[in-house]
């Protein structure tokens, strides 16, 4: 094979019944050196066109490690709202369960009330002669304030009177409902039929009466602040 140079015009190059046309670069192929920097500068095209077949250097990195990101967040996020829930419940048990202890102190507050009422009343209308002074201090031992003031201002002429009339009196309580209340005071209508028999009437008479009890607790004890009749 026979190559000629002629400066940057193109060669040609026979083989056989072929030409070939090459680049205006001659190779002596007496001259390692030219040979060698030809090789050199072969493995360099060749490293560059697979470069070109390389990822470009901003082509973004798989979906899955981006997801994977994404979803650790979304679960930290989800247990930051599980707890605040769980927070949230708690609260609202405590606030329900503080309700529904006031409503049943509030409850229990009526019943008693009531209760004491009725008693109060069937104290003051149950005297004997012969039980005067026991009656009497139940009725006091169930009275405070203004009530109790003006009962034992009143008992001394009071069991004169039933002393002398021999007088045996007691009551049955037809009603009593609350009108009003909180945990400490409360007012309570009560409706009684008593019963009198004394000297001048051996077979006894009924009298109906109706009352407005006040009430206070006192030693957690529902004591009547005041009581008057109800027309």
């Amino acid at each position: 094979m026979a190559v000629a140079a002629h400066g940057p015009a193109a060669q040609l190059v026979t083989r056989g019944p072929y030409v070939l046309q090459t680049d205006a670069v001659s190779i002596d192929p007496n001259d390692p050196e030219a040979a060698s920097a030809d090789l050199v500068n072969g493995e360099a095209a060749s490293t560059a066109a697979a470069a070109d077949g390389a990822l470009p250097t901003d082509e973004k990195p798989p979906a899955g490690r981006g997801w994977s990101r994404r979803g650790r967040r979304a679960v930290t996020g989800l247990a930051v709202v599980a707890v605040l829930l769980i927070v949230a419940s708690v609260s609202l048990a405590v606030v329900v369960k503080r309700h529904s202890d006031d409503v049943a102190a509030a409850d229990e507050a009526r019943v008693q009330a009531v209760v004491s009422a009725r008693q109060s009343i069937l104290n003051l209308d149950s005297l004997s002669a012969s039980t005067i002074d026991r009656d009497l201090a139940r009725v006091t031992d169930g009275a405070t304030g203004t009530f109790k003031a003006e009962f034992a201002k009143a008992a001394p002429d009071l069991k004169k009177l039933v002393v002398e009339r021999k007088t045996v009196s007691s009551g049955e309580i037809r009603s009593a409902g609350i009108v009003r209340s909180d945990n400490d005071t409360a007012t309570v209508l009560v409706a009684v039929d008593r019963t009198i028999k004394d000297s001048t009437n051996a077979t006894g008479v009924v009298a109906r009466d109706r009352w407005r009890v006040d009430l206070e607790v006192h030693g957690g004890r529902w004591l009547v602040s005041d009581l008057q009749p109800v027309s």
